[in-house]
């Protein structure tokens, strides 16, 4: 199966835009302790950057900060 990320109006891939990952992304603990220990010590401003960087939505963070969520597989 060919994934093409983007095209422009002649059908060819648009070179500038990366293809996804098909299926949700994983992240192991060490990355979301990492990504909420940085969240917590940063401004709003920053905080926008660290998720625009890491390509993650807020959602994420709350859900992270939930306790007992670390146990679960």
């Amino acid at each position: 199966m060919l994934v093409v990320a983007s095209t422009n109006d002649h059908g060819t891939p648009d070179p500038q835009v990366t293809p996804r990952a098909a299926g949700h992304r994983r992240y192991s603990a060490a990355y979301k302790a990492r990504i909420l220990a940085e969240y917590e010590g940063i401004d709003k401003q920053a905080k926008g950057a660290l998720l625009r960087r890491e390509g993650l939505y807020s959602s994420l963070i709350t859900t992270w900060r939930q306790p007992g969520l670390d146990q679960v597989p």
